[in-house]
């Protein structure tokens, strides 16, 4: 494989990974059992700058993992003392 082909095979590589997303996300707007949430938030993402989409993502990560965990330890330990 020549330099230029290599460089055209790396060059694609991002709109294949797009391409990936794209049918991903496309696959949880049409499934039924997602929540509404995430769906909202899918639609709301696109066409959004994908650095602050990336930072807002990485906030949520560091804020909602958190305090989903701490609420399911509390269901946890509330089912066991009863």
């Amino acid at each position: 494989m020549s330099r230029e082909e290599r460089m055209r095979e790396v060059r694609r590589e991002p709109e294949i990974m797009l391409a990936v997303a794209d049918a991903r996300i496309a696959w949880v707007l049409e499934h039924p059992h997602m929540s509404d949430w995430l769906k909202q938030a899918l639609r709301t993402a696109d066409g959004l700058d994908p650095i602050g989409l990336q930072n807002d993502i990485e906030m949520l990560r560091h804020l909602i993992v958190p305090r989903a965990q701490a609420q399911i330890e509390i269901t946890m330990t509330s089912l066991f003392v009863e």
